[in-house]
């Protein structure tokens, strides 16, 4: 089991080192806001793939 403080570790790292982020941003962003944000990062690397991949086509309804 990985302690919280690894884990706040982990993810300071991954915002500051690997998204580029000031200390500031990282720690005042709201956390569902950051995970979303890593889940990107890691997609644009190819390090993960998207649960569903959308086409305007899926988001814009036929008709207007």
């Amino acid at each position: 089991r990985v302690k919280d403080e690894e884990t706040f570790t982990r993810l300071f790292y991954y915002g500051t080192v690997q998204m580029g982020m000031s200390t500031d941003e990282f720690w005042l962003m709201p956390i569902g806001l950051f995970l979303d944000l890593w889940c990107c990062h890691k997609q644009f690397l190819g390090m993960e793939k998207p649960k569903r991949n959308w086409t305007i086509d899926d988001v814009i309804p036929t008709g207007l």
